[in-house]
């Protein structure tokens, strides 16, 4: 796994875990750049997970998805060059791989469940 893509996945996460919110929104995806961006995380992302607004550093062909309610959240990312995408959420926490085998284009498409991240 990309050291960039870990430290993403384990940024969002850990800042999203810390918070939470009783106000619904939807799932959200962050398309990948081939510069590194910023990413503005309003307050309710995430499906009201997220109490207060916190800016994310994406890294170049980086992209990446988060869901929540307001009780968990999960986030998924890969990279355009990769081979995986990888996914975690805050019920358990853990960040994985998603597939057995290599994909073509991991940032392509890519949507994060709230129980796994995968």
């Amino acid at each position: 796994m990309d050291n960039k893509v870990k430290a993403a996945l384990l940024a969002g996460g850990v800042v999203a875990i810390s918070m939470t919110s009783s106000v619904f929104a939807a799932a959200t995806a962050v398309t990948s750049a081939a510069t590194a961006q910023t990413v503005s995380v309003a307050s309710s992302a995430a499906g009201g997970y997220v109490a207060e607004a916190f800016k994310l550093n994406v890294s170049a062909n980086v992209a990446m998805s988060y869901d929540g309610d307001t009780t968990a959240v999960g986030v998924k990312s890969g990279n355009s060059k990769g081979m995986h995408t990888f996914g975690g959420s805050s019920n358990g926490g853990a960040v994985k791989a998603c597939e057995s085998t290599s994909i073509a284009n991991p940032a392509a498409s890519l949507t994060a469940t709230i129980t796994a991240g995968c």
